[in-house]
């Protein structure tokens, strides 16, 4: 067996065990953590003697001598978070799409009851603008995007994001009931991916797909827009359906570590 492989057994051995310890409710003892990752204690002793070396973990005084780990992954995490962009992840799938569709993408993400454009990449020849810039908004109960970022809502939120008096019509196409919206956010959640058909604007159709964090939480959608011209329904099913659904999953594998499906 090569060094590599050795080395790269080792560091997927011990992520396990990071993931068991910080999933727990507290401290846990050897015996347990063995459990849980299914490995030999002395291989889980050996993994934790070398997280507490390097400051990420710590064994209790008295008795139990329970492991924890440390704050030290908490300031991890925000270095993380203060390095991390999601546009710079996902503006090479915005690119890659636009130019394998010949439609117009964007990267949006929730910002009060409205959506915000972090990203636009324009790729379509039609007669109709897109008229998406970044730093721009939009409404959601009638945009893909939206909706998807309205179907995590419980029933409370939605609520008073109606009571608010944000089902304001834009075309004959827009949602304007509570009663409507509702049963187009089932049909959301159900099929797991959002359209507008002519709702935001007249004459254009959009398609939208989540990009989830590691909790399966929505944080950000991509969607794809173009003239219902060329968005019909034979072509969304076959091609660009499918297109933005793996764009969507890669980004959302690379910001939450997690393989799609």
């Amino acid at each position: 067996m090569s060094k590599q492989l050795n080395a790269n057994q080792s560091i997927e051995k011990g992520i396990r065990i990071i993931e068991v310890l910080a999933q727990s409710a507290g401290p846990l003892r050897l015996s347990q953590v063995a459990a849980a990752v299914d490995m030999p204690a002395s291989t889980v002793l050996r993994m934790l003697t070398a997280l507490i070396g390097c400051g990420y973990a710590y064994q209790e005084e008295g008795e139990l001598k329970r492991y924890g780990l440390t704050m030290r992954f908490a300031y991890i995490g925000q270095m993380v978070a203060e390095h991390f962009s999601l546009r710079d992840i996902a503006h090479a799938h915005l690119v890659r799409l636009a130019q394998e569709t010949g439609e117009s993408c964007c990267l949006a993400v929730e910002d009060g009851h409205s959506v915000r454009y972090m990203d636009v990449v324009e790729a379509g020849q039609g007669l109709i603008a897109i008229r998406q810039r970044v730093g721009g908004t939009a409404m959601m109960h009638c945009t893909g995007s939206g909706k998807l970022f309205l179907s995590q809502y419980d029933e409370a939120a939605l609520e008073a994001f109606v009571r608010a008096g944000n089902l304001r019509p834009l075309t004959p196409r827009t949602l304007t009931r509570a009663d409507a919206l509702r049963r187009e956010l089932e049909r959301v959640r159900a099929q797991g991916y959002a359209t507008d058909d002519e709702e935001c604007e007249t004459g254009m159709r959009c398609l939208a797909a989540p990009i989830r964090d590691a909790a399966g939480r929505i944080i950000a959608v991509l969607s794809l827009s173009g003239p219902v011209s060329r968005m019909d329904d034979e072509r969304i099913a076959s091609a660009l359906l499918p297109a933005v659904r793996r764009a969507a999953e890669a980004i959302s594998e690379t910001v939450g570590g997690v393989q799609a499906g």
